[in-house]
This record gives C-alpha cells, structure tokens and sequence, in this order.
C-alpha cells in the first residue's frame, strides 16, 4: 500500500505530515512544519499566499524525499477565506484573513436585504463577522472588486488545490463555512445570492470530498523534478470537517473538539434550522457523505492558554502540565458564564475574579481557584450545548469522543466526564490529520468501509 500527504493549515501554523495505513494502523509522521503568514496593508490583514504555496512545495518535497511511495496529497484548512481569480486565471491579490474587521455597517446592509432570522432558516450558520457572506459582499460593494479584475471566488484550501492541479473546485465542507448554502440541499442559495445582488458566475457547482483526484500540474512536476504521477485528491477541505471524519463516532455519539474553539456536536443526515438554533447560535456545517455537522461553537482552551500566558508575562511561568496538579488543589465550587467578553479580555484572571465575584459574592484570589473556575466554566458550557443539542435533534446522545490537543488535558477530561454525566471516549490527538487521510485512502481504495476504519480510530498511534 502507498503513502498519502496531509497538508494540515490552520491560522497560525501549517504542517505536512505522511500517512500510511496498514494492519488497521494508521502511522502519522510530521516532515514539515511552518507558520501561516501574514500581511499588513491599510490596516486590513492578508494571508501571504505565495509564502503559504512555497512551504507547501517544500513539504512536497520532503515528503517524496522521506517516501518515495506517497500517492495523493490532501489540503484541509481554516473556514470562510478566500480569494479572487482573474479573468487569466490569476489570483488577484492576497487573500484577506478573517482577522480583517469587516464594518458593522456591511453587516447590517447585508441584513435589510435579508433578516437574519431568514438567513439562518436558509443557511444555517450562526452570525460570525468574519462569515464569507460580509467579506463578498464588503468586497463587491465597497472595494469594487469587479473593476479590478476579479471574476471567480475559492476558499482557501480550493485555493491551493487550483494551484497544484488547474482545476477549480468549490468543496462542501469548505463552502458550508460561508453562509452562502442552502444547508437542505447542500447547494448554494439561489435567494442568498439573488436577495445580496452577489453574481453566480462568481463561483461554480459544489462537489464533494473523495469525488476528484486531479494529478499535479505539469509546471509543479518540473518545478519540483518528480517524475512520478501523484494525485490531489478532494478531501473535506475545512480542518473541523476533517477532524469529524477522524473521530470513532456511532449512531448515539456527540463528538467534542477541544482546542482555542471548541465544537460540540453530532452528525445529522438533515439541517436544523429552527429559530432556537439561530438564537442561541447552533451551527449547520457538511461532513462527510453529504451529511451536516449540527454543532455549538463556543470558547475552549483559549481561555486556560491565555491564564498561562498572563502569568508567563507576570514571570510566574506555569505550564500546562502543572495545571492539573493546581487545579485538583483548589476545594472551590460552582462556574461562570463564558460570554463574548472572555474573547478579548484585558486581563483573563481578572475577569474569572471579577465574574465570579458577580455571581457568589466570593473573592478569589489563588491561581489554583480561578483555574478550577476555568474548568469549571468549560464543563458547564458544554453541558448547556449537549443539553440544547439533544433537544433539538432529538437524539438521545449515550457518548462523547474527545479529539484534539484537549486530549493532552487530564483534568479537563476529567470535568467533562462529571458535567456531560456520559461515557467518555478518546479518539486521535491529530483528528484532523486522520480525517484527511482517511479521506484520500478511502479514494485510492485502499478503504473499502471508512465507517468501519472509524471504529479502530481510537488504536492509531
């Protein structure tokens, strides 16, 4: 059996790591690691995307340098960016990251054209700034993007797929991130995009991951000197997606991505968009098979990464390891409300003291109590959206799966468990990177059945 490539991007940091499957193994080596730039210009926030397609190269070849039996390569990345191609087939500029506060003036026209309300029914997605829908319209409307020269739309894994192959693809997962799809039928929204006067040339039909492999364009083989033919295969190109894919799930399981976010969800063979959803900002995504990922976005581990680095600055330098050992000290009770204040927040312990003073009229002052606070928050959160989510699909969940760097966290496991009151199970760190490969191997047909690979996720090393 042959190797795949996995190019796994997020916001800050991109990574190539090799995988092979054998014996129900899934082995996972890194070759290649490098930063996500970006650039500043008129105050707005670019993605270097030359910078990004060169590290991709290198990871290429250092790839086939370490293994000379790779197959397919597979892209997944961060949601809702894009950028603009030319009538040449051109990228028109750098693409603009959702870092870029889009003007809340954009937003509210958007919304006059069509109700918020109507706009989840249709799509789904829970109101975030950043959302493709703002930066498409901010673009056309404001930055005139038209009399430049633009003439086509690809999210950014799409991006980079055109780049290596030719061809241009609009990915399901990836496009179900933009508040552009009807989440019923998994296409676009004809009345989005007729109510926002946004063009439907500007982008082309959905597809769906494991449907194409395209080969490396001739210019990247020569560029590269590889004499071989490898594969680009359409895998689920948004990071969440992917990480679902990779996560050991049965009819009854939520799955719970513990990272800076957390998405706390199911797989559902149908969107729920009723207005409950939309008020308390429950998410329709796609998954895997053209089903939908019914989800709550919410804060996670940000707010433990930003305690610690609070008190790195203060020179008091603890780690993460140390943070179960302080937490399991602490004999407080009780949580706080994790709202949007906890995003940007001037200083972190002092907002857990501050909040839960509010609500208990009891100061807190160790470092040990207001870290068990901390925990004590997530946990409750992600009950409140279990709760929520159960109710409205009408599913008895009976278990949760655990993926991503959470995993590392023995405490945090340990406060899911006592607040979700459900069986806990541990599927891969490197979810993401599973659900990629998966994906590619499943489309080389070295899996037959990618539900029952599933099951043994939890053995991969």
């Amino acid at each position: 059996m042959g190797s795949v490539l996995c190019f796994d991007l997020g916001a800050s940091s991109g990574r190539a790591i090799i995988a092979r499957y054998k014996q129900d193994n899934l082995e996972l080596k890194e070759i290649h690691r490098f930063s996500t730039e970006t650039l500043k210009e008129d105050k707005k926030t670019y993605w270097n995307f030359d910078h990004i397609m060169n590290e991709i190269k290198i990871g290429i070849k250092k790839a086939l340098k370490e293994d000379n039996d790779i197959e397919s390569i597979g892209i997944d990345t961060w949601g809702c960016d894009y950028g603009w191609i030319d009538k040449n087939g051109n990228l028109l500029r750098n693409p603009r990251s959702y870092r870029t506060e889009i003007p809340d003036k954009v937003i509210q026209e958007v919304h006059k054209k069509i109700s918020s309300e109507k706009h989840y029914e249709i799509c789904g997605n829970a109101y975030f700034n950043f959302n493709t829908i703002y930066q498409l319209y901010y673009d056309i409307n404001y930055e005139k993007i038209f009399s430049k020269g633009a003439q086509e739309f690809l999210f950014i894994p799409n991006l980079i797929y055109y780049k290596l192959t030719g061809k241009k693809i609009w990915e399901y997962t990836i496009a179900s991130t933009s508040g552009l799809l009807d989440a019923k039928n998994k296409k676009w929204s004809n009345v989005i995009f007729n109510k926002l006067e946004l063009p439907l040339e500007i982008k082309g039909d959905i597809t769906y991951p494991g449907e194409f492999m395209f080969s490396l364009k001739k210019e990247i083989m020569e560029e590269l000197k590889i004499t071989k033919k490898i594969n680009v295969t359409l895998i689920a190109g948004h990071d969440s997606a992917c990480a679902v894919i990779g996560a050991p799930l049965g009819e009854s399981s939520a799955y719970l991505i513990n990272g800076t976010w957390s998405l706390l969800g199911i797989e559902s063979d149908k969107a729920i968009t009723d207005s409950i959803g939309y008020k308390k900002g429950l998410v329709n995504e796609g998954a895997l098979n053209k089903k939908i990922r019914f989800m709550s976005m919410m804060i996670g581990t940000w707010i433990l990464q930003k305690l610690r680095s609070e008190w790195k600055e203060a020179r008091e330098n603890i780690e993460f390891k140390n943070f179960e050992r302080l937490a399991s000290q602490s004999k407080i009770s009780g949580e706080i409300d994790i709202t949007d204040k906890f995003l940007t927040p001037d200083n972190m312990g002092n907002l857990i003291k501050e909040e839960y003073l509010k609500k208990y009229k009891i100061q807190v002052e160790e470092k040990k109590d207001i870290l068990k606070i901390a925990y004590n928050s997530l946990g409750n959160r992600y009950k409140e959206s279990l709760d929520l989510i159960e109710k409205l699909s009408e599913k008895e969940i009976k278990n949760i799966v655990l993926l991503g760097g959470g995993n590392q966290d023995k405490f945090l496991i340990k406060t899911i468990k006592k607040y979700l009151n459900l069986p806990v199970e541990l599927g891969p760190i490197e979810a993401s990177v599973t659900g990629n490969a998966l994906v590619q191997l499943m489309a080389l047909g070295e899996i037959k059945n990618i539900d029952e690979v599933r099951k043994k996720i939890v053995e991969f090393k």
